[in-house]
């Protein structure tokens, strides 16, 4: 289970814990909560909020996470995190240091159009193609081309 902030749901991830289900952290931004934040920003960019998040992320260690995510934050911020504790860090636009990366597959692969965080490295351009190829699966089954004799039994 993945679960987003940081001491104020530590208790919740004890209990989740010693209930036997893995919880993987998530500090930064927050998809969830993205609207509270006003958009999609950068965190913890002034030192009080950077020390929040690190306090943040020792008691969702202590708590008893696996590893946590570390999303939207500086580079610099997600190597001192990434460091300073003993469960591995994931990040997605929190610098090279965390260690490992995640990107969402639809980001990757250019499945959408609108905003695009800074974070985001497209590898493929497949929205359109993807558009398309739904639009074709739609009128051949509206129009009853889909499916023929030789796609059915």
């Amino acid at each position: 289970m993945k679960l987003e902030g940081g001491a104020r749901v530590a208790e919740a991830v004890r209990r989740i814990v010693e209930a036997g289900i893995p919880v993987m952290g998530h500090l930064g931004l927050t998809p969830q909560s993205v609207l509270a934040f006003g958009g999609y920003k950068v965190q913890a960019r002034g030192e009080a909020d950077q020390e929040r998040l690190i306090a943040d992320a020792r008691a969702l260690e202590a708590a008893g996470c696996f590893s946590l995510v570390l999303e939207g934050i500086p580079a610099r911020l997600g190597a001192t995190v990434s460091r300073e504790l003993q469960i591995p860090t994931i990040g997605i636009g929190a610098g090279v240091q965390c260690d490992g990366q995640v990107l969402v597959s639809h980001d990757l692969l250019g499945l959408f159009h609108g905003h695009q965080p800074k974070f985001v490295r497209r590898y493929a351009e497949l929205g359109d193609a993807t558009r398309d190829a739904f639009a074709r699966y739609v009128a051949d089954v509206k129009a009853r081309r889909f499916p023929t004799d030789a796609e059915s039994y």
